[in-house]
C-alpha cells in the first residue's frame, strides 16, 4: 500500500512526467556519468593525503611525480564524465522544453471558444513562456544538481568515516538540521513563486492589451494613465520578487553555514588529534577537502529545492490549461470521406453558453437547398452570428440538430467538415505575413500568382494591393494594421474563397465597404463560384433583395422567412428593417 502511494507520487512528479517518462535512456546515461564523476571525486583528496604523508616521512620525488600524474588522470576522467552528464541532463531538458511547449500550443489550438473567454491572451503567453522555462530549469539543472547532492551524501560520508570515525561524528553533528530547514523554507518559496507568476501574467495581459489597442489609448489621450497603471503593476511585481528572494537567498547560506560550522569543529578536534598522533596531517588535510566538498551538496540542496518548487508551481499553472477539455472533438465513428453538395438543414437548434445564461438561439428550423443564396438578417443580438458559427462547429452543436446533405455534422470529421466551408467571421484577423500568405492560409498545396490575383479580384481588392510597393509580397503589420478596415475584410473573403468551398458563409464581413463594392463582390462570388451554397449575415438589406431566401431573426428565433417580395408583402419586421435601411442609404 505504501509502495503504491510512493509510486503514485513519483508518477505525478514533474521529473517523471516531463523528463524520465520519455527520455529514460538519457536519464540512465546521465546518471551513470554523474555517479562516475562523484566516485572519481573521492580520489583527489586521497592522493593529496598520500602525497603529504609521503613528504612527512621522506622526500621522494618519484612518488610525488606518480601522485601528480594520477591527479591529472583523475581530473581528465572527471572532465569527460562531466561533459557526458551535462549533455544528457541539460541537453535533454531543452528537448523537454520543446515537447512541453509544442504540447501546450497544440492543446490550446484545439480548445473551443469558451476557453478563450475564460483565459486572457497575456496569461496564456506567460504560461507558454515563463512557466515552461521554469519547468525546464526544474527537470534539467534542478534534477541534475539534486542527484549530484544525493550521490555526494552517499559517496563522501563512508570515506570520511573510514578515515576517522571519531572525527566524522563531530563533523556531521549539525547535519540533521538540514532537512528541517529545507522543508520549512520550500513551502514559503512555493506560495510566493506562484504569486510572482500570477502577477507576471497580469503584466503580460496589460502589455498585450496596450500594444494591441495602442490607437485607442492614443486617441483618448490615456497614455499617461496607462503608464501609471503599468508602473503600479511593475512595482508590485518587484515587491513580490523581493519577498520571494528572501527565502530563496536563505537556502544556500543556511546550508553552507551548517557545513562551515562542521569545518570549525574539524579544526579544533582534528588539530588536537594530529597533535596527539591519533591521525596524520595528511588525513586531516584530506578530511578538510572532503568537508569542503560537502559545501556544494548543501548549497545544491537549497538551489535544487528552489528550482523544483518553481517548476512545481509553474507545472500547476500549465496543468490548469492542459486539463481543459475541448468541447468540439471528432468521434471514433465519424465519417472521414465526405464531399458535400451543400444542402443544409437546421432542426430545432438551441444554444446557450452555460446553464446560467439565457438562450442565444431557440428552436431554429431552417432548410437550405444546395446552391441556394440565403441571407440571415435581424436586429443586433438576435443570434445570427451564433447560428452560422455552429455550422463549421466553431461552437458546440447537439447531436441531430444540424445536417449537411442529410448527415449530422457531429458525424463528420471536424477537419473534413471545415475543409468544405469557407467561413468569414465578423472579426477580421490577418497574420503578420505577406498578403499572399494570408490569402493562401487555408490552402495546403499553395497557389500560383494568377490564382492569387484572381481571388483578390473576386474580393474587389486586387487594384489596391497592386498599388502597394511590393504588391502581393507586401508584409502586413500585426493584425494587418497597415491596411484599412475594408481592405482587411476583402482579403479575409479572398482567403475563405481560396479553399474552393462548397458552402460559403459571410458573417457581416462587408460592413467597412460601401454598398456598391459589396454588390460587386456578391456578383463576383456568384459568377465565379456557381452552384455553391451562400449563407450571408448582413444588416445591408438592399444587397440581398435577389436572394433565394431571407430568414429574419429576433431574440434567437426565426420570426419570418421567404423572398424579399414575400417579406415586404407580409409587412412585418423585415419591412421595418428594410425601410429604415433604405432611408439611411438615401440620406447618405
Amino acid at each position: 500500500m505504501v509502495f503504491k502511494k510512493i509510486r503514485g507520487y513519483w508518477e505525478k512528479s514533474i521529473i517523471y512526467r516531463v523528463f524520465i517518462k520519455k527520455y529514460k535512456r538519457y536519464f540512465i546515461f546521465g546518471t551513470i556519468s554523474l555517479i562516475a564523476v562523484d566516485i572519481i571525486n573521492i580520489f583527489p583528496p586521497l592522493i593529496i593525503k598520500k602525497a603529504i604523508d609521503t613528504l612527512s616521512e621522506e622526500v621522494n620525488l618519484s612518488k610525488i611525480a606518480v601522485f601528480s600524474g594520477l591527479f591529472l588522470l583523475v581530473s581528465l576522467c572527471q572532465g569527460i564524465c562531466r561533459y557526458l552528464w551535462r549533455m544528457n541532463f541539460i541537453g535533454t531538458s531543452f528537448r523537454c522544453d520543446y515537447d512541453l511547449r509544442m504540447a501546450f500550443f497544440d492543446h490550446i489550438e484545439n480548445l473551443s471558444q469558451r476557453f478563450f473567454q475564460k483565459y486572457k491572451t497575456g496569461d496564456l503567453m506567460s504560461r507558454a513562456t515563463n512557466d515552461i522555462s521554469a519547468v525546464r530549469m526544474a527537470v534539467g539543472p534542478g534534477l541534475l544538481i539534486g542527484l549530484d547532492a544525493i550521490f555526494y551524501f552517499f559517496v563522501i560520508p563512508p570515506v570520511i568515516i573510514y578515515l576517522s570515525p571519531k572525527l566524522s561524528f563531530y563533523t556531521f553533528l549539525l547535519m540533521p538540521l538540514t532537512p528541517f530547514l529545507a522543508y520549512t523554507i520550500k513551502d514559503v518559496i512555493d506560495r510566493r513563486f506562484r504569486d510572482v507568476q500570477e502577477h507576471f501574467s497580469r503584466i503580460s495581459e496589460k502589455t498585450q492589451e496596450n500594444i494591441s489597442g495602442i490607437r485607442i489609448v492614443k486617441s483618448f489621450n490615456m497614455s499617461q494613465q496607462e503608464e501609471r497603471i503599468f508602473l503600479g503593476l511593475c512595482k508590485d511585481f518587484v515587491k513580490k520578487n523581493l519577498k520571494l528572494a528572501i527565502p530563496q537567498s536563505l537556502l544556500g547560506p543556511v546550508f553552507e553555514y551548517i557545513t562551515y560550522m562542521g569545518i570549525i569543529l574539524l579544526l579544533f578536534v582534528g588539530g588536537k588529534m594530529v597533535i596527539e598522533g591519533a591521525i596524520t596531517l595528511g588525513t586531516l588535510v584530506a578530511f578538510q577537502r572532503y568537508i569542503s566538498m560537502m559545501v556544494w551538496p548543501m548549497t545544491a540542496i537549497g538551489w535544487c529545492l528552489s528550482l523544483l518548487q518553481r517548476g512545481n508551481a509553474s507545472m500547476k499553472r500549465i496543468d490548469e490549461v492542459m486539463d481543459e477539455r475541448p468541447e468540439i472533438v471528432s468521434r471514433d465513428t465519424v465519417a472521414t470521406k465526405f464531399i458535400p453538395r451543400g444542402e443544409i438543414e437546421f432542426r430545432d437548434v438551441n444554444f446557450r453558453y452555460d446553464r446560467q445564461s439565457k438562450w442565444i438561439v431557440k428552436g431554429i428550423n431552417l432548410k437550405i437547398s444546395a446552391g441556394q443564396r440565403v441571407a440571415i438578417v435581424g436586429p443586433i443580438g438576435s443570434g445570427k452570428s451564433t447560428l452560422v458559427n455552429m455550422l463549421p462547429r466553431i461552437i458546440p452543436v447537439n447531436d441531430r440538430c444540424i445536417f449537411i446533405d442529410g448527415i449530422d455534422i457531429n458525424s463528420i470529421e471536424v477537419k473534413i467538415l471545415r475543409q468544405y466551408i469557407g467561413f468569414v467571421p465578423q472579426d477580421t484577423f490577418l497574420f503578420s505575413e505577406r498578403i499572399e500568405d494570408n490569402l493562401l492560409f487555408g490552402v495546403k498545396t499553395g497557389g500560383d500568382d494568377n490564382g492569387v490575383r484572381k481571388l483578390a479580384c473576386i474580393a474587389g481588392v486586387e487594384e489596391e494591393i497592386m498599388e502597394l510597393p511590393h504588391k502581393f509580397e507586401s508584409y502586413l503589420g500585426e493584425r494587418g494594421i497597415n491596411l484599412s478596415g475594408g481592405q482587411k475584410q476583402r482579403i479575409t473573403i479572398a482567403r475563405a474563397l481560396a479553399i474552393n468551398p462548397a458552402i460559403i458563409i459571410l458573417d457581416d464581413c462587408l460592413s467597412a465597404v460601401d454598398a456598391r463594392v459589396e454588390d460587386t463582390i456578391m456578383k463576383n462570388i456568384l459568377k465565379n463560384f456557381p452552384g455553391r451554397t451562400l449563407l450571408v449575415v448582413t444588416h445591408r438589406l438592399p444587397a440581398i433583395r435577389d436572394f433565394d431566401m431571407i430568414a429574419v431573426m429576433k431574440d434567437g428565433m426565426i420570426v419570418e422567412k421567404g423572398t424579399h417580395g414575400q417579406l415586404i408583402t407580409a409587412n412585418g419586421l423585415y419591412t421595418s428593417l428594410y425601410t429604415k435601411e433604405a432611408l439611411e442609404e438615401r440620406l447618405d
